[in-house]
């Protein structure tokens, strides 16, 4: 079918390898963070990267309680600053490990003090040897320009350090990732379906809440490289904060709206998206969800870290899916190539 897709269908793998790989590692740092008495995060990366980035900020709280932020490169690079990341746990993620902006902070923040954690799929990598800590992603090489199953093995990982800060006994969650990608894969079928019926469309409003609103971005990446179409995500409540007013007949809309926390927030927005008229495709294991879409995919339940997981592959799924549908070869997108250099 594609590259992506094959590398997609090894991703039960790469998550064991990642696993073995930094079970021992994450223990580590959390004991560190803890004898340093470390009390913030600040996490740093680009375009797939940040969106894992911001899952992991999600958990990071959300289990461990730590304020987490992201550190935006320019302030570093084209400003000068010189910010103190001296009392925190500094995170610079990058799939090839040369990004030099990411590179450039990270090194910043070291020479203050901080705790300084790299993740890559490249352990021999600039960045790699740049933190006190590497977590190595454990990929193997990733052929497909948009990355797929580095995205889930960083997923993975920055998971096992969130529960590793947590102190809590959920580590029997990762090991579970394993079946969970592979039930995701499973839906391939369902997905290519709908695909279909919305691939006459383009320009994507994506909508979800919470801890899926990095796969919400992840989507939307996805959408303009490998089928240049624009899509542009919002949480569903800063979505009713002014961008509401976007909203009118035959507008593209995607929801990814997971049974948990958000689900009545996701029964609302569906509701008033079907009364405007909108064409939604939903994602989603809730039946009341599914029922007010134009299109829809029944999605495995799941527990809250699995979860993203799950959306994550279906996500990239449609996306390969999608971009065949419009004759377009998602493994090639114009404009790119593997590894990006920014300053």
């Amino acid at each position: 079918m594609s590259i992506m897709f094959d590398e997609i269908k090894s991703e039960p793998e790469v998550i064991l390898a990642a696993i073995r790989a930094n079970e021992t590692k994450v223990s580590d740092i959390a004991a560190e963070v803890k004898k340093r008495g470390i009390k913030n995060i600040t996490i740093i990366g680009r375009g797939t990267s940040d969106n894992a980035g911001l899952c992991f900020k999600y958990f990071a709280e959300i289990l461990a309680g730590i304020p987490s932020g992201t550190a935006h490169p320019s302030v570093t690079t084209m400003y000068g600053a010189n910010v103190d990341y001296s009392d925190h746990l500094f995170v610079a993620i990058s799939q090839s490990g040369r990004s030099i902006d990411t590179l450039a902070v990270l090194s910043q923040a070291k020479k203050q003090g901080a705790l300084t954690v790299s993740i890559t799929n490249d352990a021999e990598s600039p960045l790699a040897h740049a933190g006190k800590y590497h977590l190595d992603l454990s990929a193997g090489e990733e052929r497909s320009i948009a990355s797929a199953k580095s995205y889930i093995a960083e997923l993975t990982v920055l998971y096992m350090l969130a529960i590793a800060l947590s102190g809590k006994p959920l580590m029997d969650v990762v090991y579970g990732f394993p079946q969970v990608v592979a039930n995701a894969i499973e839906l391939m079928p369902v997905i290519e379906e709908a695909a279909e019926q919305v691939k006459d469309l383009n320009n994507f409003i994506v909508l979800s809440r919470g801890v899926m609103q990095g796969v919400g971005k992840e989507l939307t990446l996805k959408l303009n490289e490998c089928a240049y179409t624009f899509a542009q995500f919002y949480g569903t409540n800063d979505f009713m904060h002014g961008p509401f007013a976007l909203v009118e007949e035959g507008i593209n809309v995607i929801i990814l709206a997971p049974s948990g926390e958000c689900s009545e927030n996701f029964r609302d927005i569906a509701t008033r998206l079907q009364i405007l008229n909108a064409n939604v495709l939903t994602f989603s294991d809730d039946q009341d969800v599914l029922n007010l879409a134009t299109y829809g995919v029944k999605m495995p339940t799941s527990d809250m870290l699995s979860c993203t997981l799950s959306y994550s592959v279906a996500m990239h799924l449609f996306t390969i899916a999608f971009a065949q549908q419009k004759g377009l070869n998602p493994d090639a997108p114009r404009n790119l190539k593997k590894v990006t250099i920014t300053k």
